[in-house]
């Protein structure tokens, strides 16, 4: 493989009819089979900052999972699931989720058995 040719996957490929690569004074062509056009062109110091940059915001980044509405929190929590994504709530469960909060409010000794 010669030293300025570039390797581009086959879906790439399919996609677009041209090819990048880079000459010696660092900036990126694409070859298309009717001319070169010029896309980029960095200094060694412009790309050494940049590969700084992106280096800094790499260490950055936060995997950690941040809730940031806690009413959708709350309601997610709420919602059926099936195996751990979201089911259509059935009438019949709307009407069972009815009496339970009913029978907390009216709190009497005795337990509500729904009937279907």
């Amino acid at each position: 493989i010669a030293p300025d040719v570039g390797i581009v996957p086959e879906a790439a490929i399919n996609e677009y009819s041209g090819s990048y690569f880079s000459t010696p004074n660092g900036s990126l062509e694409l070859s298309t089979g009717t001319g070169v056009q010029v896309l980029a062109s960095f200094t060694p110091m412009d790309r050494e900052a940049r590969v700084l940059r992106y280096r800094e915001k790499r260490k950055n980044r936060k995997f950690e999972k941040t809730i940031r509405y806690a009413s959708r929190k709350a309601y997610a929590e709420t919602r059926p699931r099936i195996k751990g994504r979201f089911a259509k709530r059935t009438d019949v469960e709307v009407e069972v989720d009815q009496i339970y909060s009913s029978a907390m409010i009216v709190e009497t000794g005795y337990g509500v058995v729904p009937t279907f």
